[in-house]
């Protein structure tokens, strides 16, 4: 599938679902990006629970959307 492709596909999608793919490709591109990897896994191993968050915090973070 060509870029033009892709690009009309997404034209055809709903706000939401542009939302979705706009949070997919970030997550994607950070992925890719060690310094994203070596600190999340910093905080991941974080022991102290003065840095951690609920779970709802957590929600509202990854998912802003869903709040509106």
């Amino acid at each position: 599938m060509s870029i033009a492709e892709l690009k009309a596909e997404v034209d055809r999608l709903s706000p939401d679902e542009r939302e979705e793919l706009t949070s997919y490709l970030i997550f994607r591109d950070r992925l890719d990006d060690p310094r994203y990897i070596e600190k999340l896994s910093q905080k991941i191993d974080d022991k102290n629970p003065a840095n951690w968050i609920t779970l709802d915090e957590a929600e509202k973070r990854l998912f802003p959307a869903a709040e509106k």
